[in-house]
């Protein structure tokens, strides 16, 4: 989007024009920029997981005790930079501490900070650093499932640079699938599969027919019902989900935040519901956000009582079918590399979880404790555990060979 004013290129130039804010408060908070946010979202073409809708659902659903912080940079009155934070109050090592966090977690698929393009973003990543660095009434500054070479790690290496102890670890990679184009111009999503898995596919699809008493079928919805909504959500609490109590209906705030998603994505035109369904019955769904170059898979789920016929394999095949139709050139699994994604592609996104330390003694302390103190006393835990394993290994066999020894001698003098 086009915006009046002088074209800069120069970070430094910019920077010298990028004013940074702190917002503390509510919900009411992100309402109060949420025009500019989303003109910033546009500008971007950013994923959904960075939009003000999705942060606040997330805020309402999960965070509704702790204070919104945001941080935000504009050149003149244009918003160019959105980090949203949460302020906790939590322990770190078993040590309390005060944390800004970033407004995400398991459920968000990826966080980062929302930036323009370009110079103008480098900027606004440098001045909301420099307005952090000195923020009061923090010890750690946290950012969840951050991907690679993005505006969280250029932050964290502008903190490194200030000479402040940083932490960063990896969390998880998530799989995704390009569809390409192959020498016919025809859209292909199966070519990185493996012959194998493309026979078991349409193996699948028979054995699901002749359990079922009818062929797969897919049925979309973009504004479902809540009825249809819960029917999803009661499919993926009847298998391991629900036993172990990780499904989305096992608790209310998670259960709130995909109600939540459902209905403001949909309101966007993004939400889709999937059922495949087989001979009048659902033997498997997908949860999804839908944008003009990407499918995001959120949640998947499936009837276990038909696992032999591979119905979440036949969904995510009828999905990308639809996919290809439409011109959608990617599918994001999100979460972790499991066999079920991989089966699929061998090309996944990298993510971490990032700390910056403050300057202060205690930070400091939380710092050496964390990363120096309690390693150190697990090898040493770990290595006198060993020591009497070994002990009692080896007061086992010499107990053991003196019995046999005994027994020996008394078998011998009876056949003497």
């Amino acid at each position: 989007m086009a915006h009046d004013g002088p074209v800069l290129t120069s970070v430094h130039e910019i920077l010298d024009l990028t004013s940074s804010e702190v917002l503390i408060g509510g919900l009411e908070i992100i309402h109060s920029i949420e025009d500019q946010w989303r003109q910033l979202c546009e500008e971007t073409n950013c994923e959904p997981f960075l939009t003000p809708e999705w942060i606040g659902t997330y805020i309402h659903a999960f965070e509704q005790q702790n204070e919104v912080v945001l941080v935000t940079s504009r050149v003149a009155d244009r918003l160019t930079a959105v980090l949203p934070l949460v302020r906790k109050k939590g322990l770190f090592s078993g040590l309390p501490v005060v944390k800004l966090v970033g407004a995400a977690n398991s459920h968000s698929v990826r966080f980062d900070i929302l930036r323009a393009p370009g110079p103008e973003g480098d900027a606004a990543i440098k001045a909301i650093w420099r307005l952090l660095k000195h923020a009061p009434n923090w010890h750690l500054l946290e950012f969840p499932m951050f991907p690679a070479e993005g505006p969280c790690q250029r932050l964290m290496s502008y903190a490194v640079r200030d000479g402040f102890r940083t932490r960063t670890l990896p969390v998880c990679e998530s799989p995704y699938l390009r569809i390409k184009t192959n020498g016919c111009g025809q859209m292909d999503w199966l070519g990185e599969t493996s012959r194998h898995f493309r026979h078991e596919l349409r193996r699948f699809a028979r054995v699901l027919e002749a359990q079922t008493g009818g062929p797969p079928r897919l049925v979309r919805m973009d504004h479902p019902a809540p009825k249809m909504l819960h029917r999803f959500f009661a499919l993926e609490a009847s298998g391991w989900k629900g036993k172990e109590g990780s499904a989305i209906q096992c608790r209310q705030e998670t259960l709130t935040f995909y109600e939540e998603v459902a209905r403001f994505a949909a309101g966007a035109g993004q939400f889709c519901l999937h059922l495949l369904e087989a001979g009048g019955k659902v033997v498997a769904a997908a949860f999804s956000l839908e944008t003009n170059d990407c499918y995001y898979a959120i949640k998947i789920a499936y009837d276990e009582s038909f696992r032999r016929a591979g119905p979440g394999h036949l969904l995510i095949n009828a999905i990308l079918e639809e996919c290809a139709r439409k011109r959608i050139r990617e599918l994001d699994f999100g979460g972790s590399r499991e066999r079920f994604k991989t089966s699929w592609t061998s090309a996944a996104r990298q993510h971490f979880t990032g700390t910056v330390f403050n300057r202060d003694f205690y930070p400091f302390l939380l710092y050496q404790v964390r990363t120096n103190l309690l390693p150190a006393l697990k090898q040493k835990y770990t290595s006198v555990l060993n020591r009497l394993r070994l002990r009692n290994g080896e007061g086992a066999t010499n107990t053991s060979s003196q019995c046999g020894s005994s027994r020996k001698s008394f078998v011998g003098s009876n056949h003497g």
